[in-house]
């Protein structure tokens, strides 16, 4: 008797693992995975906790869904800046320059190859060069003559000092051509 009980027994597990193998297991996992199911799952969710939040006494705090945003009329936002914010600066870096006077084509010829200048063709009679370059240790091809100017008490050279893009710039002297004057020079660095 015990012998068949245990033959049953073990049948009867054979077949349980059978029919979950072959059927009710490929069914659990295609609830698992499919996407419409899942989606039931959540809005059946979401469904329940509207109904609990509805019951809630006093205002409402949360949602599952969100709200549609604001559209905001941006002028109608008014800006005013806090006075204890300090306020960012940007400042040049100062950097020690000299300048150099070319009266002649003579002295021209010498330093040709070493300046930078758009119009090569000068009327020493009337004209002169300025150079700029630097008065220690940097790049001369840091330093860009921006503006010069004759305000009849002396000459003003605006200069910069950049030395983003000066990898690829050629290391020369920046030069400028300007009227012919014996007023003495002052160098100005701006931005």
């Amino acid at each position: 008797m015990k012998t068949n009980n245990l033959i049953i027994f073990v049948a009867g597990v054979i077949c349980a693992g059978l029919l979950w193998q072959y059927y009710l297991y490929p069914k659990y996992t295609k609830k698992v995975q499919d996407p419409q199911t899942m989606s039931d799952l959540l809005e059946a969710d979401r469904a329940a906790m509207d109904a609990e939040l509805a019951n809630i006494q006093g205002e409402l705090l949360y949602r599952t869904d969100m709200p549609e945003q604001p559209s905001y009329d941006n002028s109608q936002i008014n800006y005013q800046e806090d006075p204890t914010i300090a306020k960012e600066k940007i400042t040049m870096i100062k950097a020690p320059a000299k300048y150099q006077i070319i009266n002649n084509a003579k002295d021209y010829q010498k330093i040709k190859n070493t300046i930078s200048l758009e119009n090569e063709k000068i009327d020493f009679s009337k004209e002169m060069l300025v150079l700029v370059q630097s008065d220690g240790n940097l790049n001369d091809g840091f330093f860009q003559i921006k503006n010069i100017e004759n305000n009849g008490q002396e000459i003003i050279v605006s200069y910069t000092f950049n030395i983003i893009g000066a990898k690829d710039r050629v290391d020369k002297i920046s030069a400028q051509k300007t009227a012919k004057s014996s007023l003495p020079v002052v160098l100005q660095q701006v931005l």
